[in-house]
């Protein structure tokens, strides 16, 4: 339909990289369906493999452990629709 934004099968690898990449595809896409351009669609169990490559990541950095809250506000401030 026209005004509909094309809709993009993602996962969690690619919302990852995304997240974390800077001047990637994936960025692109984030920030594309931020801004309506496209709508990312991922399965609910996607939304696991970005929390390990998360959890991951800080424990090699040495930073901070995210919290249950953060992460629930990271989930649902990020332009995909885990299905």
């Amino acid at each position: 339909m026209k005004g509909q934004p094309r809709v993009v099968y993602v996962d969690g690898s690619t919302v990852l990289r995304g997240l974390v990449i800077e001047g990637s595809d994936e960025e692109t896409l984030l920030h594309l369906a931020a801004c309506n351009q496209v709508e990312l669609i991922s399965k609910r169990r996607e939304w696991n493999t970005v929390l390990l490559g998360l959890t991951e990541m800080v424990r090699l950095t040495g930073a901070e452990p995210l919290g249950g809250e953060n992460l629930q506000k990271l989930r649902l401030s990020l332009p995909v629709d885990f299905r």
